[in-house]
């Protein structure tokens, strides 16, 4: 999203002759969603509990329970200007691509691409460590990114307005599409591999717009694309001269550097497919829980037998503190306890903590436990009820403050992470292999407008 940001607002100048439904659709459904699960936010952001129930998970990529992910994720957004971003962008670019396809055919390749985008994700998520198969992958970015390779193939010679607020005055100069959509595709694949994105799905954009230019030859009604080819060149001339139009599609340049980049792509699934290294077995953790009333949900990847290391990367507060304190009393791994059930009711403990070289020591007091644990000793299944006080750091100061109220539902399996990498790989380079052969070999009998 970020990316985006930095790219400026494009302004299009395409012409449309049919009235955009499914952009506008797709646009309405997604703001509504948006309200939806941002209301309790004031709008403002959406709620960790919808980004937990339907992001999409890559460490739950092969339980079949789980497989609804796919689509829900696309049609949620972390904020206002995440859900802004994405919808300016659709409409700008899906209004075009929508009035060559067709609306049933645009939307043929909108989710194609966002499935194609979580394949991408769940490929090069290795990259980003053992935390980002759990991090919930939200937004239409995907799917947008899909109908963005669209429009690049379809219209590569039209010119684009981008525009950027420098203080509070604009700025704006016209650039050609594929120089605005190539150079934003590169820098996707550039973050993705240099790993400065953050938590923004950047493999993910690239797979959708890949994706959005491989299944072109496939689903373009070649009567449709023959009538507009010449009416485009009708429009382009001053007066009618009947003489038969040069094919034009991507100039060589622009050729170079998409095979390049796609290349460079396609080495990395063969990579992947080839030569990954072994990630073995962890344990994917779903927490469930209310944190003094408020309902959310998390996830969280772990590895034996250095579970509290990876409880302590845990990026949101309620959920580390829960796991740290039932880790603290062997709850949620005792190898010494596999196979084991476990009853507590009423138990109380002291923890002693540490923040750099400060130790506290904080109540804890389970109300009631029940769990039972897998062959390694880990939790399997747990559900629990527990007060406990927690730490409170403010500038060099650590203080303890008062009980808080978890009530918490826990299940864990446990995935092998290089086999579900595998498994997508091969999907991945076929993707970007399709895609390739339609910039080198297919572009000039797509493109209406060419460069």
């Amino acid at each position: 999203m970020l990316v985006k940001y930095s790219m400026g607002f494009p302004i299009g100048d395409t012409h449309y002759r049919r009235r955009p439904k499914a952009t506008l659709g797709l646009i309405l459904v997604n703001v509504l969603v948006y309200l939806l699960t941002s209301y309790d936010n004031f709008f403002i952001s959406v709620s960790n509990y919808w980004v937990s129930s339907g992001g999409f998970v890559p460490a739950l990529f092969e339980d079949p329970t789980q497989v609804y992910r796919v689509l829900t994720s696309m049609f949620l957004h972390g904020d206002i200007f995440h859900i802004f971003f994405n919808m300016y962008f659709l409409y700008i670019f899906g209004r075009a691509v929508e009035d060559v396809l067709g609306s049933s055919r645009y939307l043929v390749l909108y989710f194609i691409s966002g499935v194609s985008a979580t394949l991408f994700h769940v490929t090069f998520s290795f990259l980003g460590g053992l935390s980002s198969y759990a991090i919930p992958a939200i937004g239409a970015s995907g799917a947008i990114s899909g109908v963005l390779g669209a429009y690049l193939i379809f219209y590569p010679g039209t010119s684009l307005t981008a525009c950027w607020i420098f203080f509070v005055f604009p700025m704006c100069f016209s650039l050609k599409a594929s120089l605005y959509l190539i150079l934003w595709f590169v820098t996707q694949v550039i973050y993705g591999y240099a790993k400065i994105a953050g938590s923004v799905a950047v493999f993910a954009h690239a797979g959708g717009f890949l994706a959005g230019i491989a299944i072109l030859p496939v689903i373009v009604d070649r009567s449709r694309l023959k009538e507009l080819k010449f009416i485009e060149y009708i429009r382009s001339l001053p007066y009618l001269i009947f003489t038969y139009p040069e094919k034009r599609g991507l100039s060589k340049t622009s050729k170079t550097v998409l095979s390049l980049v796609i290349a460079s792509i396609i080495v990395g699934g063969a990579f992947i497919l080839s030569a990954l290294p072994d990630i073995g077995s962890v344990k994917v953790v779903n927490i469930q829980y209310t944190y003094d009333g408020t309902p959310y949900r998390d996830y969280v990847i772990v590895q034996l037998p250095n579970v509290q290391n990876y409880i302590a990367e845990t990026p949101l507060d309620t959920t580390r503190i829960l796991l740290s304190r039932l880790n603290a009393v062997n709850l949620i791994y005792n190898k010494n306890s596999p196979n084991e059930d476990v009853r507590l009711e009423n138990q109380s403990y002291v923890i002693t903590l540490r923040v750099g070289n400060v130790r506290r020591e904080v109540n804890l007091l389970i109300r009631y436990f029940n769990g039972y644990y897998d062959s390694e000793g880990f939790l399997a299944y747990g559900d629990g009820k527990i007060e406990t006080q927690i730490l409170v750091v403010s500038g060099a100061q650590v203080y303890v403050i008062d009980n808080v109220i978890y009530q918490f539902t826990i299940n864990s399996k446990t995935t092998n992470l290089s086999r579900v990498t595998q498994n997508v790989g091969l999907s991945s380079i076929i993707i970007a292999s399709g895609a390739l052969v339609v910039v080198l070999g297919k572009d000039k009998e797509l493109a209406l407008v060419g460069e």
